[in-house]
């Protein structure tokens, strides 16, 4: 099993009912994809080190998770590409599985 670590930026004018519902759309975009998702962390918003698409600000979002299947990396971005309200992301291989982080 290969680990990855995807953090995406959100539209900061998008309100909270707006903002969960594109970060559970990612999730289950994952999920279709066949992507076992280990742990979904909302970092807040926080100044972008350039603007991007006229913003100064981004809701950062870091998603960690594990797949055999390198195509559904690529189809996660094509989608998260095409998404409204999704800036921009990255995403990177991990060398070891992250630690699954408890909920409060």
């Amino acid at each position: 099993m290969r680990y990855y670590e995807n953090l995406f930026i959100i539209d900061p004018n998008y309100e909270n009912e707006r903002f969960s519902h594109l970060v559970d759309s990612v999730k289950s975009e994952a999920k279709t994809l066949g992507i076992n998702i280990i742990n979904i962390d909302q970092w807040g918003k926080k100044r972008l080190a350039y603007q991007i698409e006229k913003h100064k600000y981004g809701s950062y979002v870091l998603l960690q998770y594990e797949t055999e299947n390198g195509s559904a990396i690529q189809e996660l971005e094509k989608w998260m590409e095409i998404t409204n309200g999704i800036l921009a992301y990255q995403t990177i291989v991990l060398d070891a599985k992250p630690e699954v982080k408890k909920e409060d």
